[in-house]
C-alpha cells in the first residue's frame, strides 16, 4: 500500500499535469499559438518576455545576450553590474529578480537591486556578483524586472 506522502505527491503531478494541459487548450482557444502582443520595445537577440517590464540573459563579462526593456548592460567593477532600463520604467518602483544562469559555479550568488548609488537615480538596477565563499566575482545572470 502505497504511503500518503506518496498519493499526495501523484495527486498533485495528476493537478499539474491536468493544469497544464488546460492552460494550453485555453491558449488554443482563445487566441491561437502565437505570442501576445506587447507595444514597441527595445530587444535584443530576439527576447520575448510580454508579462515582464524587462529582462536580460547577461554574460560574466557584461555582454547581453537577449534581452527586452534593457537599454544597456554596463560593468562597472568586479561582479558589479548596472543595467539601464527603459525611460519608462522607474526602477525604484520595481522589485527586480535576478539568478545565476546555467552552468555558473554552484557557490556563486547573484543580488540585484534597484536603489544604488553606484549606478546612478532613476532608471538603473545594480547586479552584484560573487562566490557564498567571499568577494565578488564576475558571474553570469539572468534578470527579470516583472
Amino acid at each position: 500500500m502505497p504511503s500518503q506522502t506518496a498519493v499526495l505527491t501523484l495527486t498533485a503531478v495528476a493537478a499539474a499535469i491536468v493544469g497544464i494541459g488546460a492552460g494550453v487548450a485555453a491558449h488554443a482557444t482563445i487566441g491561437g499559438t502565437e505570442t501576445p502582443q506587447v507595444a514597441a520595445r527595445i530587444t535584443t537577440g530576439g527576447a520575448i518576455t510580454p508579462h515582464a517590464t524587462a529582462a536580460a540573459v547577461v554574460k560574466a563579462n557584461g555582454t547581453v545576450v537577449r534581452s527586452t526593456g534593457v537599454t544597456a548592460v554596463r560593468k562597472i567593477a568586479t561582479g558589479q553590474y548596472c543595467v539601464d532600463i527603459e525611460p519608462n520604467i522607474d526602477a525604484t518602483k520595481t522589485i527586480p529578480v535576478a539568478t545565476k544562469m546555467w552552468g555558473a559555479p554552484w557557490n556563486s550568488t547573484v543580488l540585484a537591486y534597484s536603489g544604488h548609488s553606484a549606478c546612478g537615480a532613476g532608471r538603473h538596477i545594480f547586479v552584484g556578483t560573487g562566490y557564498t565563499t567571499g568577494g565578488a566575482h564576475d558571474v553570469p545572470f539572468h534578470l527579470v524586472v516583472p
